[in-house]
């Protein structure tokens, strides 16, 4: 299974601050700027239009008592007074106004007299108008037209009006037509264009300042009062993982934090505990716990080491000393007995209980006894007060389970062949192994032997086969072996 890549928790709040910050200020920031720009857009085409009225107001006047030449001049000095502001007058025919004298003859033939003097001036040429918006205000029904446009860097706002044909504008210009033609009126908005852009990238600014500013100041309140404390839990978590129980968690915080860190303190003291009695019970008594208690009959090598001359050794020396002689022993045997595999079912006094499953069960004890032999012999006198132990080893089925009342009970074994290999332990004289025939047997092409010999246990009738174990093939024998002195051969 293809292990998930590690994210850091930091990484992921920093992510959700940022998005919620985004998503939160962010959409009030863009209604705040779009609701600007409309504002402002609105206001200005509103006050436009309403000038385009005054403005259309005054063109009728003066066209009307045919003083062209005067809303000429007008329209000059609106653009003179105020330099963002330009008029411009269309025909319908999209030419310009008083670009020649057109109109003016159109009018003289119409009343059958010269009533208007040619113009002399020179012609206004003015930019051709953008056919889209100028057929809108030419429509029917005529309609204003406002709209934006940009030249040269500069922006504007226009504005289509039509020129209606009144009744009273028949008589100079005829009846045939309704609209005279479409005024103008342009107005420089540069200025509110950038007002609203400077507003969107300030606003952009402090927004993302803003966004920055409560991320960093929002990780390191979550550092400082979740994660950081949550790291800290992990670190202890893992060393009581690793065995270690000497590090507490330290959050002085009064929130839920601080109560999760008293609560893995607890944890901890509570686990040091239990695996400080850990010590005291077997392997099997551990895991029987996660397990059926009930009992069961399961093949197993028992071993059995038991040193001789303990008692009297316990009566000549200080008790001190006999127990750190005593636990030196113990522990020697416990690691060699690990070390094969096997499990200490219990300690009896000066006496070690093994037990060794599976299918090499039995050259794994002779491996164990020979390696505790070697052990005895290769250390002085003084590394263990000059004591030495007897072994003895027996393989058979046994009753595994909880033994004992309710209240205290072991998980241990009981029955005959567990009864064999105990004799067998206290009929070895020291320094030497015995082994039950039924061990032989499943190892005899592995190991080096002397017997078989017969000897009589408490508890049977009949004699018990034996044999002395004197090493494993390819490994050198032992060489203080005790001789079968006291046993009968069979």
């Amino acid at each position: 299974m293809e292990q998930k890549k590690f994210v850091p928790i930091t990484t992921k709040i920093n992510l959700i601050i940022i998005i919620s910050l985004i998503l939160g200020i962010g959409s009030t920031t863009f209604y705040f700027a779009r609701s600007l720009f409309f504002t402002i857009d609105g206001a200005t085409k509103k006050n436009l239009n309403q000038q385009s009225e005054i403005l259309y107001t005054a063109i009728q006047n003066y066209m009307l008592p045919g003083q062209a030449p005067l809303a000429v001049e007008f329209f000059k000095d609106i653009e003179s007074s105020n330099p963002d502001y330009e008029i411009k007058l269309y025909r319908r025919t999209k030419a310009a106004a008083f670009s020649d004298n057109t109109t003016i003859d159109d009018v003289n033939n119409r009343l059958k007299r010269i009533v208007f003097k040619p113009r002399q001036e020179p012609a206004i040429i003015i930019d051709d108008p953008v056919d889209e918006y100028f057929q809108v205000s030419l429509g029917s029904p005529p309609d204003t037209a406002i709209f934006q446009t940009e030249k040269n860097g500069t922006f504007f706002i226009n504005i289509y009006k039509p020129l209606i044909n009144l009744p009273k504008c028949t008589g100079c210009h005829g009846s045939d037509h309704t609209i005279r033609g479409v005024v103008n009126i342009s107005s420089n908005i540069s200025g509110a264009i950038m007002s609203q852009r400077n507003s969107i990238i300030i606003s952009g600014s402090l927004f993302l300042g803003l966004v920055f500013v409560l991320t960093v100041l929002l990780s390191i309140y979550l550092r400082s009062s979740i994660l950081r404390p949550v790291q800290i839990i992990g670190d202890v978590c893992r060393d009581v993982t690793g065995g270690h129980f000497d590090k507490r968690v330290k959050i002085k915080s009064r929130d839920e934090v601080g109560l999760l860190g008293e609560t893995v303190n607890q944890m901890v003291e509570g686990l040091f505990e239990r695996f400080e009695l850990s010590k005291f019970v077997s392997l099997s008594t551990i895991q029987s716990l996660k397990g059926d208690k009930a009992g069961q009959n399961v093949p197993v090598t028992l071993l059995f080491s038991d040193i001789r001359g303990f008692t009297a050794y316990s009566d000549r020396n200080p008790p001190e000393v006999v127990v750190a002689h005593l636990n030196r022993i113990l522990n020697v045997q416990t690691e060699i007995i690990h070390a094969n595999g096997g499990d200490i079912d219990k300690y009896v006094g000066d006496e070690i209980v093994a037990l060794f499953p599976g299918e090499e069960s039995g050259l794994a004890a002779c491996r164990t006894a020979i390696a505790i032999m070697k052990n005895f012999s290769e250390k002085s006198a003084a590394d263990y007060g000059g004591l030495r132990v007897g072994i003895g080893i027996n393989t058979g089925d046994v009753i595994l389970g909880m033994i004992g009342s309710e209240k205290r009970a072991d998980f241990t074994t009981i029955g005959d062949n567990v009864n064999v290999a105990s004799r067998l332990c206290s009929a070895a004289k020291m320094d030497q192994i015995l082994m039950a025939d039924s061990t032989w047997q499943k190892v005899k092409d592995n190991v080096i032997v002397e017997g078989p010999y017969k000897i009589k246990v408490k508890g049977k009738d009949k004699y018990i086969r034996v044999h002395i174990l004197l090493g494993c093939q390819r490994e050198d024998c032992l060489e203080f072996v005790k001789p079968s002195g006291g046993l009968i051969a069979d």
